[in-house]
């Protein structure tokens, strides 16, 4: 919608009319002036346009205005789980407001946004989210620049605010929409070695290890290489003793609270096989503690993230290894685990991982006719023994 002035002759003469005009064409009276009330029908017609943004002439929205707009919008818009409208949200606060160089959006171009924009989104310093309750959050900023896939998530965001823009007749260039990173942009981040703990390290912390829930938390993420937010949203009845399966169903949010029946992806609902050893420790385990209730789910770890994150940096500490990342490595072993004994195909892994990228496994000719049963099996049941 638009908002324009325009010198009207009227039975008691000429007026500055205030016109407001919607998507669909119909245009509307707002306000008349006397000739000599020129200023004063600026000031109307800019007040429209501060308090009214969707009021506002294309031409002549500024950023502040767009994403305040925007971010309303996502946080109304109830498809989309509360914790992602949260994330796009901080996205735009953080990581693109933050670096956008021009007031109005009719003046931001594909040349601002490649050489200006993108620079600094590269060299933009990742968040640390500091849970204070269990409602409330902080966030500061890290010594740390902001990895490949949230650079890439951030300029999706960033182009579905543009189609939001130009969904609302606002003047934005476009080809912005175009943008592509180069082939081998991110090749120096790629090259670099990450992180991983050596073999003989996951032996010795879970070997070592005297607490009992430390014992099977450390174990199981080991074994089945489950997310963080899946490992502790497990229950009792997701742990099939008898079949030695596990069954990935619930999730923790940012929060700590368990979210029933929602997982990161379709693929992530799954059902992991588990060693024979891993089956006798759980079923002692569900025996003997007392277990945490949540709702009418009995938890069968019952933490928080980061009483995990710390359990394995402790435990690493009283073992003399040096320990990174909480317990995403506990994920990365178990992939790199069964990669190298090429006892699974590249079907089983997507499956067990709960990944959804993996091409050759989705096509029509690709069987998986499990055959390598014993192979697979014998993998499983010897990943921490050995």
């Amino acid at each position: 919608m638009k908002v324009w002035i325009e010198k009207k002759q009227r039975a008691s003469g000429k007026k500055y009319i205030v016109f407001v005009q919607n998507d669909d064409g119909k245009k509307q009276v707002k306000a008349s002036f006397d000739m000599n009330q020129k200023r004063q029908a600026n000031i109307f017609a800019d007040d429209l346009r501060s308090t009214e943004p969707h009021l506002a002439m294309p031409a002549k929205v500024s950023f502040d205005m767009a994403f305040a707009e925007y971010k309303e919008s996502v946080l109304k818009n109830e498809l989309i789980c509360y914790e992602t409208r949260l994330g796009i949200c901080g996205k735009i606060n953080n990581h693109i407001q933050p670096y956008i160089s021009k007031k109005l959006l009719s003046d931001y171009t594909l040349y601002d946004f490649n050489n200006s924009y993108i620079p600094a989104l590269i060299s933009s310093k990742s968040l640390l989210v500091i849970n204070v309750s269990e409602t409330k959050t902080i966030t500061k900023r890290s010594n740390k620049t902001l990895g490949k896939k949230a650079i890439k998530d951030t300029v999706a965001a960033f182009k579905l605010f543009v189609n939001y823009c130009l969904s609302r007749k606002w003047v934005i260039d476009p080809s912005i929409l175009t943008f592509k990173f180069p082939k081998n942009f991110f090749q120096a981040e790629n090259t670099q070695a990450k992180w991983m703990p050596k073999y003989q390290d996951i032996l010795k912390i879970v070997s070592s290890e005297q607490d009992p829930l430390n014992q099977v938390l450390f174990h199981t993420a080991a074994e089945t290489g489950c997310r963080l937010n899946e490992l502790l949203g497990l229950t009792y009845g997701d742990v099939d003793v008898k079949s030695k399966i596990i069954s990935t169903n619930h999730s923790l949010d940012k929060w700590n609270n368990l979210r029933e029946n929602f997982l990161k992806t379709a693929t992530s609902k799954r059902k992991i096989e588990i060693s024979k050893s891993l089956a006798i420790m759980l079923g002692n385990w569900m025996d003997c503690q007392v277990a945490r209730k949540n709702g009418k789910y009995r938890m069968l770890f019952g933490i928080t993230k980061n009483s995990a994150k710390m359990r394995i940096i402790r435990a690493a500490k009283r073992c003399g290894i040096e320990w990174h990342n909480g317990m995403s490595p506990f994920r990365k072993f178990s992939y790199s685990y069964l990669r190298d004994a090429m006892a699974l195909t590249d079907k089983q892994i997507m499956l067990r991982f709960g990944w959804s990228n993996m091409d050759t496994p989705n096509k029509w000719y690709y069987k998986d006719l499990d055959n390598n049963k014993s192979e697979r099996l014998a993998a499983i049941n010897g990943m921490l023994t050995q």
